[in-house]
């Protein structure tokens, strides 16, 4: 099973006057809806099988390619792999959307 976590930095979410639902949670979920991925719990979208790694990596890339302004509102996005090494891959994340920018 691999999972992706999203947590909110709820101070930034807050100052901006929006929720966690409408800045990134309702895109995720229609993304994970159209895609096979379960959201087994508030922010956290799991999927099992060969293509799992992949399709939850795409929200990351994919949503917030889309979204950048919203980095700043995560706290973390931690990736667990099937293994069940996890890690949080907020950094690399913003480090792709940089480079994605030039």
């Amino acid at each position: 099973m691999v999972k992706l976590t999203f947590e909110f930095n709820k101070a930034e979410v807050a100052k901006r006057g929006l929720t966690e639902d409408k800045i990134l949670l309702s895109d995720v979920r229609d993304y994970a809806k159209n895609n096979g991925i379960a959201e087994t719990s508030y922010g956290v979208f799991e999927k099992d099988g060969d293509e799992a790694l992949c399709s939850i990596m795409i929200i990351a890339d994919q949503i917030l390619l889309d979204n950048p302004r919203y980095m700043n509102c995560l706290k973390s996005l931690e990736l667990e792999d099937e293994n069940g090494e996890k890690e949080n891959c907020i950094d690399s994340v913003k480090r792709w959307l940089e480079e994605k920018k030039k």
